[in-house]
Formats: C-alpha cells, sequence, structure tokens
C-alpha cells in the first residue's frame, strides 16, 4: 500500500539512548512506523518535546481536530516534534484519511490500542504533551479544540526552553 505523499518518516523519533523517566512518561512500547523504516519506541523519542496525538479514521472527532493538529505542527514543527498514533485501525484506513487530510507529520500505528489501554484512557482521540525527557506533562482526553491545543505546544516550547 503507498503512503501518503508528504508525510513524515519517524526517523526524527530515532532513539539517542536516553530513555524516558519511568512511571511518569510513556510505557515502552515499540510501534511501526507508517512510512516504513525504524519502528519507534515511546519510552525514547529522540531527546526532543513531543506532542502525540492518538486517533482513528473511524473517529468522527479525531478527523475534525485533524487539521487543527497539522496547522499546529505547520507552526511548531521545528521546536516540537509531532508523532500520530493510529489506534485499532487499519493501514488504508490511515493512509486514507492522511491523504485526504494533507497530513505530514510522522505517524505510527497502534492496532492493538496498547497505548490507549496504558493511558488508560476511555476512548479516542487523546492528546499528550511529552517533554525531551519523557515525562508526560499534560494531557487531553476527547478533542482538543484551538485553544487547548495552543497551550500543550506553548507549554512543550516552555518546557524545552527552561534549564
Amino acid at each position: 500500500m503507498a503512503v501518503p505523499a508528504g508525510v513524515a518518516d519517524c526517523e526524527v523519533f530515532t532513539a539517542d539512548g536516553a530513555t524516558g523517566s519511568g512511571g511518569a512518561g510513556l510505557p515502552a512500547l515499540r510501534l511501526p512506523c507508517l512510512v516504513g523504516g525504524q519502528d519507534v519506541t515511546l519510552q525514547d523519542l529522540g531527546g526532543r518535546p513531543v506532542l502525540l496525538n492518538l486517533w482513528a479514521s473511524w473517529c468522527a472527532p479525531c478527523r475534525e481536530e485533524m487539521p487543527l493538529l497539522q496547522a499546529a505542527y505547520e507552526r511548531y514543527g521545528d521546536r516540537v516534534g509531532f508523532l500520530g498514533v493510529n489506534t485499532q485501525d487499519t493501514r488504508p484506513a490511515a493512509v486514507s484519511l492522511l491523504t485526504d487530510l494533507g497530513v505530514t507529520y510522522a505517524q505510527v500505528i497502534d492496532e492493538d490500542k496498547a497505548l490507549l489501554t496504558d493511558l488508560a484512557a476511555p476512548g479516542l482521540p487523546v492528546t499528550l504533551a511529552v517533554a525531551a525527557d519523557g515525562r508526560i506533562i499534560d494531557r487531553q482526553i476527547g478533542a482538543v479544540s484551538a485553544a487547548r491545543l495552543e497551550e500543550l505546544t506553548s507549554r512543550l516550547v516552555a518546557d524545552a526552553a527552561a534549564p
């Protein structure tokens, strides 16, 4: 199956060897990158702040928030990593939605919803603000508004700039 034109590979999330901060961070899950190449280990996202969004093509609120996430990626992508986690879905459905919406930030696939289960979230979408050291510093359960997304990304930028 062809991948959407313009979707970033997962190379920016290549492990830097510094694992996250244990219980306050993401689990040690390894998920395949949508565009192929290296898998992504969630516990080590390359030592930079990351906005992580769990979504599925069948989730209406996920579809609605994706243009906001893409706009935030275009604005903050040089300072904050953006990673989509396609959850409990199929690769063809994910590719189709990303193509339709023009989403270009990196994507991984979690067909078994292991991350959603680990987070004990009641459903999709879920957006996490993950500090450079791997700590989850904020989370949004349910659709993210433009104002809330700005708050999450600003917090990540500020956290990254802190000594």
